[in-house]
This record gives C-alpha cells, structure tokens and sequence, in this order.
C-alpha cells in the first residue's frame, strides 16, 4: 500500500497552476450553484486542491490534517442537508399556484446569471491584482490562487443569506488566508488555529441550518 508521500508525488504535477484552475472552477460552483450536494462535493475537491498548494510551503503532515479537517466540515454538511431532505415533505402541486412557480424558476435563472457575471468580474479583477499587487513570500500561482477564494468568498457571502451558502463562502475566504499567512508563520499552532476556526464556522452553520430546518418542519405541520 503506497503511503501518504508517495501518494502525493504522484499528484505533485497539479500543485501549480491546475490547482489554482481547479480552485477557480470550485470556488466558482459554489457562488452559482444552489444544488447542496453539487457544492458539498466542490467543497471537497476545494480542500483537496488547497492541500495540494500547501504541500510547497508547509509540511505534508500539517498540510494533511487541515485537509482532514476540511473533509470532515464537507461529511457534516452532507449529513446535515440530508437530514434537510429526510424531513421535507413535499406538498401536493395545486394547478392554481403554476404561475408563482413559473416566476420562481425564472428568479433562480435571472439570479444564476447574476451570480455568473460576478464571478467572472471578480476572478478578473483577482487575476489583475495578482498581476500588479502580488502577495509576498509566496509565488505568483498561490498569490492568484489566494485572491481567487478570499474575492469569490466574499462574493459568496453577499449573494445569499443561506447559512450553507454563507458557510461556504467563509470557509473560502479563510482557505485563501491561510494560504497566504502560512508562508508567513508556517508553526503549528497557527495550522491549528485555522483548523478550529473552521471548525467553529462549520459548527454554527449546522446549527443554524437546523434551526432553520427544524422551523421549517414545525410551519409544514401547522
């Protein structure tokens, strides 16, 4: 059975510019999309790909168990939206209320194209920033790759009020801080200092997702 380095240096080809492709592609489902398990599976193969860009500056154990952390926030999230649908009921359709439905499919279209457009205005202007204001002690590809998740993180906060959706986009923006801010303190006790603020974050988005599950379920059975 390989081990954990080997299984790296097998993959050690995508620590450069198709992580930072990858994370763009990642980081930008989760500003579109609001398909739950579309986006917990892009929120796996974010932590997988932000490994991948620690593995050049920290060591492979530490960068390791913050993708265990990560993957474990993801295997929450999963169970907690799966609760979600366990307990949604789905009502009959009543023919009268077609044209409210009509309305809301063409809402989400005119807010997917929304959020399309911003997220390709914000991965330029990341792109330009990482052009003309690069990060220090990092290389060029991280430096894009840290403007990426903090924009498109912050643009996934403002989009929406989800508590999963703003979840997502916190837990972006610090992949991006902590991408910068090991190459400046690359210690352990920072490694674990991000590792309980994601999970602190992750913690309080479940709650408040059940909570909002739970009242969900209480207004369906009234």
């Amino acid at each position: 059975m390989p081990t954990l380095s080997e299984l790296v240096s097998r993959v050690s080809f995508l620590a450069a510019m198709p992580a930072v492709i990858g994370l763009f592609v990642t980081a930008g489902i989760l500003a579109i999309s609001r398909e739950w398990r579309l986006n917990v599976f892009a929120l796996t193969l974010q932590y997988f790909f932000v490994v991948l860009l620690l593995t050049r500056q920290i060591r492979l154990e530490v960068a390791a168990v913050k993708g265990l952390i990560g993957w474990m926030i993801c295997m929450v999230f999963y169970l907690t939206e799966r609760r979600s649908v366990g307990l949604r009921q789905v009502p009959e359709r009543d023919p009268s209320q077609a044209g409210s439905m009509r309305w809301q499919r063409w809402m989400v279209s005119a807010r997917a194209s929304f959020a399309l457009l911003a997220t390709i205005m914000v991965s330029v202007a990341a792109y330009t920033a990482a052009l003309r204001l690069p990060l220090p002690e990092v290389p060029g590809d991280i430096s894009l790759a840290c403007y990426v998740l903090a924009g498109l993180g912050l643009l996934l906060i403002g989009l929406s009020e989800a508590p999963m959706q703003v979840g997502f986009g916190l837990l972006t923006f610090l992949s991006g801080f902590d991408l910068f801010y090991v190459a400046l303190e690359p210690s352990l006790a920072v490694a674990g200092l991000f590792g309980a603020i994601s999970l602190l974050i992750a913690l309080a988005v479940t709650y408040l997702r059940s909570v909002e599950i739970a009242s969900g379920s209480e207004g369906q059975l009234l």
